[in-house]
């Protein structure tokens, strides 16, 4: 395949996808859990599924703010509210337990508290910024680990020209898999919490380890090519020659997590979804995005030093 002959319609392809998602992001934003706001989460446990709107028409008398019901397959609901005062949290499951099995109609008749989790204002906005510190070390550090990784490189490529590919494919990733989430979060009405930041960092791993394996193949095709051959044949040849392994890993993660997001519970689910995009995402951007930028990068290198 000519993938890199094709890499203006990759280009074009890959930026109506951010645009998409960036669009996404500044129309819905991604809602952050209390995880990251501060406030108190309540898993409630029901001897049969109901409807979420029933259970917080149950509790509009204590007027907790913020507050979101939201419905899961196991017979449980997550109850969320900016509310950290702990006296009033656990008038939560009394109040449900009598006004829900007083309705002998809708059939419940046990209300358990499963969990429950309070995160004081403060400690959510330390999360945050510790979450994006996270992900910028992350960039950071692949960034100069690849430049290390590939020092001894032979021209035309650089070791650098391979680390800003990979960045820029990277960047790629993180911007679309957020919009992914900001649109699952408004459909779905999921929030963003503490596995958002797992799960972008893993998609990142993921990234960079399929980038290496073509980025690898392109220093063993310059090293073992005895004629000079043009630079955009040499990576389109490494592409090619690694697409297959690269597609195979990432569908073995990609069926599991397929599995986990129809038959596993709720609370994971939103984690699960945004494991599954960003593991697509970053198998296309280090075949499809990384490898074309690197041959646009070296190009216009040597035009820069023609024109010198």
């Amino acid at each position: 395949m000519n993938i890199i002959g094709k890499r203006l319609y990759l280009y074009i392809f890959s930026c109506l996808l951010m645009v998409v998602s960036i669009m996404a992001i500044m129309t819905w934003g991604v809602k952050p859990g209390t995880d990251y706001t501060g406030g108190t989460l309540l898993e409630i446990s029901l001897n049969k599924s109901i409807d979420a709107k029933v259970v917080k028409e149950s509790l509009k008398d204590m007027d907790l703010p913020e507050l979101s019901v939201t419905g899961t397959s196991n017979k449980t609901v997550q109850i969320k509210t900016s509310q950290t005062d702990t006296k009033i949290i656990k008038e939560v499951t009394p109040t449900l337990r009598q006004n829900l099995t007083a309705n002998k109609e809708q059939g419940i008749t046990a209300v358990h508290l499963l969990q429950s989790q309070t995160i004081g204002p403060t400690v959510g906005k330390d999360l945050t910024k510790r979450a994006i510190i996270a992900v910028i070390i992350a960039i950071i550090t692949i960034a100069l680990y690849i430049a290390w990784s590939f020092r001894r490189v032979q021209k035309p490529f650089s070791s650098w020209s391979m680390s800003i590919a990979t960045i820029i494919a990277l960047a790629h990733d993180v911007v679309i898999t957020l919009g992914f989430v900001s649109i699952i979060n408004h459909i779905y009405g999921f929030e963003a919490n503490s596995y958002l930041l797992v799960a972008i960092i893993t998609v990142l791993g993921f990234s960079m380890h399929d980038t290496i394996v073509v980025f690898d193949r392109v220093r063993e095709n310059i090293l073992h090519t005895h004629k000079q051959e043009p630079v955009s044949k040499t990576v389109n040849d490494s592409v090619n020659q690694t697409i297959a392994r690269s597609i195979n890993t990432s569908m073995t993660a990609i069926l599991v997590l397929l599995a986990l997001a129809i038959i596993g519970g709720g609370p994971i689910r939103p984690f699960v979804l945004t494991l599954l995009m960003g593991i697509a995402i970053g198998t296309y951007s280090s075949i499809f995005v990384a490898s074309p930028v690197l041959v646009t990068w070296v190009h216009m290198r040597q035009k820069r030093g023609e024109e010198a």
